[in-house]
């Protein structure tokens, strides 16, 4: 319940609309089917496979951006306090490019997907190690906001 709660709240936060099927980008129209929106997967500590319910976020992910040629997908990996910055930075990237790959076994071209690996980020108050921070972040977002 909590992952819902943040990302809805997150999702909430991006209500940027435009359409991507337009050969000049200053006459971007406004669609409902590409709009900026935020989706997660979520992993076991110190592991970058992916749990049970993210295929159907991926796939969910891959058909928001098929129509959608002026978005790109951002790739942000996370990791949670458990083991050493080093291997939290390292084990973030590694998400991240798991995430990737499986975008690209949906079609998605890795050019237009940015990886970000934020290593150790907590950003919950409490000590435990939360399975919220094991996570990749994906976000669909309009290229000129780059």
């Amino acid at each position: 319940m909590r992952k819902l709660a943040i990302l809805s709240t997150v999702a909430l936060g991006l209500g940027l609309t435009a359409c991507a099927s337009m050969d000049d980008p200053s006459d971007i129209m406004m669609a409902d089917a590409c709009e900026a929106q935020a989706m997660a997967v979520f992993f076991e500590t110190g592991s970058a496979t992916l749990d049970a319910d993210a295929e159907a976020t991926l796939d969910m992910t891959a058909k928001a951006y098929d129509n959608c040629d002026l978005f790109e997908i951002e790739v942000v990996g996370y990791a949670d306090s458990v083991g050493t910055s080093e291997k939290n930075l390292s084990l973030s990237e590694e998400r991240a490019n798991m995430v990737l790959a499986e975008l690209n076994d949906r079609g998605v071209t890795a050019d237009r997907v940015n990886i970000v690996p934020m290593g150790e980020r907590t950003i919950l108050d409490d000590e435990e190690p939360d399975a919220f921070e094991r996570r990749a972040v994906m976000t669909l977002l309009p290229t000129m906001m780059k």
